[in-house]
């Protein structure tokens, strides 16, 4: 898990700024086999 500060964004449709709050998120590196799955290939 990762923590993410609270940040200004904009809300492109009106060009409005807005307050992206803080929050966490998951993150992970995928194997290579998961990389070749999605990408079509067989895995090895």
């Amino acid at each position: 898990m990762r923590e993410k500060k609270a940040r200004i964004g904009r809300n492109p449709q009106t060009g409005e700024e807005i307050t992206i709050s803080a929050r966490r998120v998951l993150t992970f590196k995928p194997s290579q086999v998961l990389k070749n799955i999605l990408n079509g290939m067989p895995p090895v």
